[in-house]
C-alpha cells in the first residue's frame, strides 16, 4: 500500500507557456511519457497483469482570479468520485493549456482517505492586458496594427487570441506584398503589469542584390530592369515584375530561359536573382519513319551545350511546317540533367515529299520579260531517301517559252554544316522586250537564249547566323532582233561564252523568315564573268541588299528594304539589273528599268486588318528606285516612285498571297505575288 501511495503522488512539473506549437508538443510528449514510463513499470510489475487506476476523491482548482473555477472543471470534464487512468490526468492539462489563460501548470495529488486522493490544479493565471506596443513598424502605425488584432485592454491576456494576432499581422504585411519575412512578429513580450510588446519586421530592406548564372545577356543590362532597389523594403510584386521583365528580356532578345527564381539570404540580407539559360542538353525526335534524324537536327539550326536562340527555334519550325517536309511538327520541352539544361522533344508527323505536276502558268526567268502563259511538267523530291536532299526537273513550253532545268541539292548530308548543288538549265525565250528609250518611250523586241552549267558549295555558321557560298557556272547565251511593224528597233546580235565565278555572304537574324517580324537580313554577292568566246568582254557584278523590321503592340511592323546593284559597263544587257513588278517597284511593268548600276528603297507597313479575320493583314507601302544602263548619267529625276496598299491572306501549310495595289507616275497596277514581298 505504500508503494502504491508514492505512485499517487506524481507530480507534474510544465515549462512556461510557449507560443511555438512545436515547443508545446515537445513539452506534452515529455508529461506523456513521464506517466507512461510510471504506468508501464506498474504494468510489469504485477503479477496479475492489472491495469494501473487512480480513485479520485475531489477535484480542487486553485491559483485563477478571473476565470471562473466551474468554467475550468467544465473543460478537464473530469468529475468528483470518479476513477482515472494517468493518461486522463495528461489530457485535462492539455485542455486547461488550450483555454489560453494560464501559462504554468502544477498538478499535485493529496490523500483523502485510504483508497482515494484529490488532484490539486495549481494555475498561474495570465494578467489583464494594461497596454498593447509595437516595436519595429514604419510601414504601418500602431493605430493600423491595433486595428487588426483583438487582443484589447481590459481583457485578460489569452494566447490563442494573441496567436491569432500574429497570424493577422502576418497576413496583412503578406497582403501588402512584404515577402521574404518568415515571420512578421518575431518575437513577443509580456510584462507582469500587463503590457503587451510585439517586436514587429515588417520586411527585408536587402543590402545588395546580386544576378548570377546568366551568361548571354550582361549584367548590367538586366540590373537596369530591377524593380527592387538596395535599402527599400521588398515587396512580392515588385520582384515577380522584375522576374517576369528578365523572362521577357530573355524573349526580345530572341533567347529561352529555363527558369529565373530569387532566393533570399536571411543571414546576409542579400537577394540574389538566379537566372537559369536554357542550355540545349540534347534533342529527341519522335514519329519519323523516314527523315534522318540529323536531318532534322541540322533543320533546327540550333546547337547543343548552348543556349536555345527562341527566333532560330520558332524560325525553324515554320520553314518545317512549311517547307513540305511534314504535315505537323511539335515541340516541347522536358528538364535536363541539371538545372538550366534542357531537352528538346520534337513530335513529327512526316508526309509525302515527291510530286508530279502538269500544269499551266506564268513561265520565265528572273530578270527576264517572263515567258507568257506555258504549259509546264515538273518533277520533284525534297527528301530523298530521307536525307533531306533536293531534286527538281521542270519543262515548260508556250508561245513565248520553251526551258528545261535540273537540279540538286544537299543542305543536310555534310559534316560540320556544309552544302552543295548544281543546276542545268536551257531557256528559250522569244519576243522579249527591251526599253531601249525612254523618251521617246522605244521598245525593241529580241529572242533570248541561255544555257547554264553550274556547281555551288558553301556553308552555314550557325551560332553566328550567317551562311556562305561559292558557285561556279558554263554561262551560254544569244540573242538576235526579232521586230515587227510595231517595234522596228533592231537590237545588234550578242553572242557569249563564260566561266563565271561567284561569292555571296548572308547574315539572318530575322525572327521568321516567311513572316518577319524583326531582326536584320544582309546579303552580299559578287560575280565575275570571265569570256571564253563571242563577241562581248568580260563583265563584273557585285550587289548587296538590306533588310530592317521593326515591331510594334497588335502585330504591327515597319519593314525597309535597301538594295544597291552596280555592274562594269562591260556587262551584256541580258545580266544587267532590272527593276519593275510585283518583287521591286510594284506600279512599274517588269522590267521597266535596266542597266548596269541599279538602286532601290521599299518602306511598308504591315498591319491586323481586324481581329475576327485573323488571317488578314494590310499593308501601306512606297517604293523608289531605279536603273542605270552604261550610257546614262544616275539621275534622281529617272528614278521610279509609286505608292499604294495591300491585302495578305495567309493559308495555313501554304503561306500567304499577296495583293498590292500600286500607283506610279506612268500607271496604276495591281500586282499579285505570293509571300511576303521581302
Amino acid at each position: 500500500m505504500k508503494a502504491l501511495f508514492c505512485l499517487l503522488f506524481i507530480i507534474i512539473f510544465l515549462s512556461k507557456f510557449s507560443l511555438s506549437n512545436e515547443k508545446e508538443k515537445q513539452i506534452k510528449n515529455e508529461i506523456y511519457k513521464e506517466i507512461y514510463q510510471e504506468k508501464t513499470e506498474k504494468i510489469e510489475s504485477s503479477t496479475n497483469n492489472e491495469i494501473y487506476q487512480i480513485k479520485i476523491n475531489k477535484i480542487i482548482i486553485k491559483g485563477n482570479k478571473n476565470i471562473p473555477t466551474n468554467t475550468i472543471l467544465e473543460t478537464i470534464n473530469i468529475k468528483d468520485n470518479s476513477t482515472l487512468k494517468p493518461e486522463d490526468i495528461q489530457i485535462a492539462v492539455n485542455r486547461i493549456y488550450e483555454m489560453g489563460y494560464f501559462s504554468d501548470i502544477e498538478v499535485n495529488f493529496e490523500p483523502s482517505n485510504q483508497d482515494q486522493v484529490n488532484i490539486v490544479f495549481y494555475l498561474l493565471e495570465n494578467p489583464v492586458v494594461k497596454t498593447v506596443k509595437f516595436i519595429g513598424n514604419k510601414i504601418l502605425s500602431e493605430l493600423d496594427l491595433i486595428e487588426i488584432i483583438n487582443t484589447r485592454p481590459g481583457k485578460i491576456m489569452n494566447y490563442n487570441v494573441i496567436r491569432e494576432d500574429i497570424i493577422q499581422i502576418n497576413e496583412e504585411y503578406n497582403k501588402m506584398g512584404y515577402v521574404g519575412v518568415k515571420n512578421h512578429v518575431q518575437d513577443i513580450q509580456i510584462k507582469e503589469d500587463g503590457t503587451l510588446i510585439f517586436y514587429i519586421q515588417e520586411a527585408i530592406y536587402p543590402k545588395k542584390i546580386n544576378i548570377i548564372g546568366n551568361k548571354i545577356i550582361p549584367t548590367n543590362k538586366l540590373q537596369n530592369l530591377l524593380l527592387i532597389k538596395p535599402n527599400n523594403p521588398l515587396k512580392k510584386e515588385e520582384l515577380e515584375n522584375t522576374l517576369n521583365k528578365i523572362y521577357e528580356f530573355y524573349q526580345e532578345e530572341g533567347y529561352m530561359l529555363a527558369d529565373v527564381r530569387s532566393n533570399i539570404d536571411y543571414e546576409n540580407n542579400i537577394i540574389n536573382i538566379e537566372v537559369y539559360e536554357a542550355i540545349l542538353e540534347d534533342i529527341e525526335v519522335e514519329g519519323n519513319t523516314k527523315t534522318k534524324k540529323y536531318v532534322i537536327e541540322k533543320m533546327l539550326e540550333l546547337e547543343k551545350g548552348k543556349v536555345i536562340k527562341s527566333f532560330k527555334l520558332k524560325r525553324s519550325l515554320r520553314k518545317m511546317q512549311l517547307g513540305g517536309y511534314f504535315k505537323n511538327v511539335e515541340p516541347d520541352f522536358r528538364g535536363g540533367s541539371e538545372p538550366g539544361k534542357v531537352i528538346l522533344v520534337l513530335k513529327v508527323e512526316e508526309q509525302q515529299t515527291g510530286q508530279v505536276v502538269l500544269g499551266v502558268g506564268f513561265g520565265g526567268l528572273p530578270g527576264s520579260n517572263r515567258g507568257g502563259i506555258a504549259g509546264s511538267f515538273s518533277i520533284s523530291e525534297i527528301n530523298y531517301k530521307g536525307k533531306g536532299q533536293q531534286v527538281y526537273l521542270n519543262w515548260e513550253r508556250g508561245n513565248l517559252i520553251n526551258s528545261i532545268s535540273l537540279s540538286f541539292s544537299d543542305p543536310f548530308s555534310l559534316s560540320n554544316n556544309r552544302f552543295y548543288g548544281f543546276n542545268i538549265q536551257s531557256t528559250e525565250l522569244f519576243q522579249q522586250r527591251a526599253l531601249v528609250n525612254t523618251n521617246p518611250q522605244t521598245i525593241a523586241l529580241y529572242k533570248d537564249y541561255r544555257r547554264n552549267y553550274g556547281f555551288f558549295f558553301g556553308k552555314k555558321l550557325i551560332d553566328k547566323d550567317l551562311s556562305y557560298s561559292f558557285n561556279v557556272s558554263m554561262l551560254t547565251f544569244k540573242t538576235s532582233p526579232t521586230p515587227s511593224n510595231e517595234n522596228p528597233f533592231v537590237l545588234p546580235s550578242t553572242k557569249g561564252d563564260y566561266i563565271s565565278l561567284g561569292a555571296s555572304i548572308i547574315k539572318d537574324s530575322r525572327d521568321d523568315e516567311f513572316y518577319p517580324t524583326k531582326g536584320v537580313y544582309s546579303s552580299v554577292s559578287a560575280d565575275q564573268g570571265i569570256r571564253n568566246s563571242g563577241n562581248l568582254r568580260s563583265f563584273s557584278r557585285i550587289s548587296g541588299e538590306y533588310r530592317k523590321y521593326y515591331s510594334f503592340k497588335n502585330e504591327r511592323v515597319l519593314a525597309i528594304r535597301g538594295f544597291v546593284g552596280i555592274a562594269t559597263n562591260s556587262t551584256p544587257f541580258v545580266y544587267q539589273y532590272t527593276l519593275g513588278g510585283s518583287d521591286t517597284l510594284r506600279g512599274y511593268d517588269f522590267n521597266r528599268f535596266l542597266g548596269n548600276r541599279a538602286f532601290m528603297i521599299n518602306v511598308e507597313y504591315r498591319f491586323p486588318l481586324s481581329k475576327k479575320l485573323e488571317n488578314f493583314y494590310g499593308a501601306a507601302f512606297i517604293d523608289w528606285g531605279g536603273a542605270f544602263p552604261p550610257n546614262q548619267k544616275i539621275s534622281l529625276a529617272r528614278m521610279g516612285l509609286n505608292y499604294g496598299v495591300g491585302i495578305r491572306f495567309i493559308l495555313p501549310q501554304f503561306g500567304s498571297i499577296r495583293l498590292d495595289y500600286a500607283i506610279s507616275n506612268e500607271k496604276s497596277k495591281i500586282a499579285v505575288g505570293i509571300g511576303q514581298m521581302f
